[in-house]
């Protein structure tokens, strides 16, 4: 466009010397039609801008990683006249779909339309901006664009992999029953999880008197204990330095990992307390396999940011719990300050796992700090597993 601007310019120029040398109808005819062409070539060029019209459908919204997703585009020319030059550009052009979005260039003659599909393969976990973000039309001497914009994109939301665990290192043997059942403070008086026959000794206010009065025997309530193997899964959504795709190929691994193990936790009924910073804190206890779903939604949403390091959220959640517990740390940057905080809490008496993903398999190198920590976990009684970005999340979790 910048050229053909100056070339107008010199046209212009050219055709004004030739009327102020010369004089006469053929040089002021060309003058005037110099400067009429740009006020004709930019009414008809708005024209199109108002006329046009596109459609755009997707087939599904919500899709697994690994499934493939068709997205249409037509657009159409319904006057007697060209549209000459069309330029369409999309959403998601700088994401996981850089390689299958591409801008669009044509033109469209008098009563004519022009259908785009899109074949999109979602490989990697998260919430993604698709569709027709503008459309650009450009008169026939380059002298103007308008630049049509979409405002209000199509979502696709691509759900994590769910992978079954059949087993994963977990540790069960906390406190003893007695200690259980002296520690009332740590139990959930509204939550009734088991009932069992009076014992000698059994506090008369926990009788369930009428399961009693139906059994003729004497039974008391068992209340959901919050001193049973709870799990508290810290999940670190900070961002790493590497390009926006690089990023999303390591978080999807991250979340799916994440998802693995909690599925395994909540159809185990072991309690779940899952805690991560994304633009705020948030805390989601779940007892059981019911609120699975309901998670698994959130996470296949969540955003990462550079707001909170896990480090962080361990140190906070650590000093202030009233009790031992399994502490699952899920992240994707290992350095000696969160190597630092992990110890403190190992001796502090928690059974520790780590879930460190690996971005070796991006960076082409050995992250030879990472790669210490992990060597030397196993000495403070800290379990690691280590991801790498072409794993099988599986068979490393069940090692």
């Amino acid at each position: 466009m910048k050229q053909s601007r100056i070339l107008y310019v010199c046209l212009l120029v050219s055709a004004l010397a030739f009327a102020y040398f010369n004089g006469g109808k053929v040089p002021y005819m060309l003058l005037y039609t110099m400067l009429l062409l740009p006020v004709v070539s930019a009414v008809y060029t708005l024209v199109i801008y108002l006329r046009f019209k596109f459609g755009q459908e997707l087939d599904k919204k919500f899709v697994t990683k690994g499934d493939k997703v068709n997205f249409i585009f037509s657009i159409s020319n319904e006057d007697f006249f060209i549209y000459p030059y069309l330029k369409v550009s999309f959403y998601g052009s700088n994401t996981i779909f850089e390689n299958q979005f591409q801008v669009r260039s044509f033109s469209l003659s008098p009563l004519s339309g022009k259908n785009c599909s899109f074949e999109l393969q979602c490989n990697y976990r998260g919430n993604y901006e698709i569709g027709v973000s503008s459309v650009e039309i450009e008169d026939f001497f380059g002298l103007f664009r308008f630049r049509y914009v979409v405002g209000e994109p199509k979502y696709i939301t691509v759900y994590p992999r769910i992978i079954y665990l059949e087993k994963f290192h977990l540790k069960t043997d906390f406190m003893s029953e007695a200690q259980s059942k002296l520690n009332s403070r740590d139990e959930d008086m509204t939550t009734v999880s088991d009932v069992r026959k009076y014992q000698y000794g059994d506090n008369l206010k926990r009788i369930h008197w009428k399961l009693t009065a139906r059994t003729q025997e004497l039974m008391v309530k068992k209340f959901q204990a919050t001193s049973e193997t709870n799990i508290l899964m810290l999940l670190d959504l900070k961002k790493n330095s590497f390009s926006l795709g690089e990023n999303i190929i390591i978080e999807d691994k991250l979340i799916e990992a994440a998802v693995a193990v909690l599925h395994y936790c909540l159809f185990k009924w072991m309690p779940v307390e899952l805690v991560f910073f994304s633009g705020t804190l948030q805390r989601i206890h779940a007892r059981d396999h019911l609120m699975f779903n309901e998670i698994y939604e959130m996470l296949a949403k969540v955003k990462f940011s550079d707001d909170v390091p896990v480090k962080d959220l361990i140190d906070i959640f650590t000093d202030n719990a009233l009790k031992r517990t399994n502490l699952l740390v899920f992240t994707s940057n290992l350095d000696y300050d969160l190597y630092d905080q992990l110890y403190k809490s190992a001796k502090s008496g928690y059974n520790i796992s780590l879930i460190y993903i690996s971005p070796e398999k991006i960076t082409g190198t050995k992250d030879q700090e990472a790669e210490n920590i992990l060597a030397s976990l196993p000495e403070i009684g800290i379990v690691s597993y280590s991801i790498g970005i072409d794993d099988d999340v599986k068979q490393v979790l069940e090692y």
